[in-house]
């Protein structure tokens, strides 16, 4: 039979209290100690130390590295480039490439700008023709034809050469060239997997019976030429997240002579796999050398200019990102509260214990 004002419903909800593991102590038998306050205290901080460290790891993404023989020889590798050559002019600056399979790309342009640079660094409109009438000064070269104009850099330069004197001296103030006395080149440029190199260096390159070469009049640099230059990026395939660029930054500064720069540079094919998308890409490391080969004015013992020499390990890196599961998160989390609540429960007893024990004795010696 059913009691009087029992519903269906609450009789079977009684039934749980048969369950119940949490037993229940009422308040009028709680005891609460110092001691017990201070240990719940540094609990709470624990678990909130602990729980903000799990909650950095679930948001970290971990990369696993993965070395595998590489085998995607016949690509094709973007290099970016961003170089400042603060005392070449653009029209001196020629970037060109060579590789050990004997293939050369002269004055690359395809993919390339170059940004005229004023004495300050910043971006100018290139050479401004001497507002003068009827005719511009030639400066030194005027000694040996005083009819002859120079109304633009380039007459000047012409006239400089063409009476055997070096002209880059003249080239930061001369009133025809100083509005454009630097170069900024940026862009990319396709290369095969081979090694080989990216260079910008003194004269014009040419392709002569297949060999690539340069070629100069000694007398215009007799007082040097002045390879300054400053590497703001440098990557060997799409930039990734996380990736180092070693070079980015690099500066050079030239005070006199000649020099000639070589960065060797090693390259690792890596693949990074991650965020619904796989990227081929290189990371490199790098060793560099400088020389002066201007022994003496007018004689030169190397190529003046920047060379960017590359080989390719034979080995790839697969770069795959691994996130941790919520399901770790929670479980880590719910491990962290219950062990730091139970190992409280445990200090707490043991020296509530030992605190009752020695009340105990502490009352039994004074009687």
């Amino acid at each position: 039979m059913r009691r009087n004002g029992e519903t269906p419903t609450g009789g079977m909800l009684s039934q749980f209290k048969e369950f119940d593991v949490y037993s229940k102590v009422h308040d009028d038998y709680r005891i609460r100690t110092q001691s017990g306050g201070l240990i719940s205290l540094v609990s709470m901080v624990t678990i909130a130390i602990l729980f903000v460290s799990e909650l950095d790891t679930y948001f970290n993404i971990e990369v696993v590295d993965h070395i595998i023989v590489d085998t995607t020889l016949d690509q094709k590798l973007s290099i970016g480039l961003n170089i400042t050559f603060p005392h070449l002019r653009c029209d001196e600056v020629s970037v060109d490439t060579v590789d050990n399979m004997g293939q050369n790309q002269v004055d690359v342009s395809g993919g390339l700008v170059k940004i005229n640079l004023n004495k300050d660094g910043q971006p100018s409109d290139g050479d401004i023709e001497e507002a003068v009438k009827g005719c511009g000064p030639c400066l030194e070269a005027a000694d040996f034809d005083p009819s002859r104009c120079c109304n633009d850099c380039t007459e000047l330069r012409q006239a400089y050469t063409d009476n055997g004197l070096p002209y880059y001296h003249i080239l930061d103030t001369a009133p025809q060239c100083k509005h454009s006395i630097g170069c900024r080149v940026h862009g990319d440029v396709q290369v095969s997997k081979v090694a080989g190199n990216v260079h910008v260096a003194l004269g014009k390159s040419r392709i002569r019976d297949g060999k690539h070469v340069h070629e100069f009049n000694i007398q215009e640099v007799g007082d040097g030429f002045n390879t300054s230059h400053s590497i703001h990026r440098l990557d060997f395939g799409e930039r990734v997240r996380g990736m180092q660029s070693p070079l980015s930054g690099t500066t050079k500064i030239v005070k006199h002579g000649a020099f000639m720069f070589h960065y060797y540079i090693k390259l690792v094919p890596t693949i990074f796999e991650g965020g619904g998308r796989k990227v081929y890409t290189h990371q490199y490391s790098v060793s560099d050398n400088e020389k002066n080969v201007m022994v003496k004015k007018g004689e030169l013992v190397g190529l003046p200019g920047v060379f960017l020499v590359y080989e390719f390990t034979p080995f790839l890196v697969h770069k795959v990102e691994k996130t941790v599961p919520l399901s770790n998160f929670l479980t880590s989390v719910c491990a962290i509260i219950g062990g730091v609540f139970t190992v409280a429960g445990m200090i707490d007893a043991i020296l509530y214990r030992g605190y009752k024990r020695l009340r105990k004795v502490n009352t039994k010696g004074s009687l």
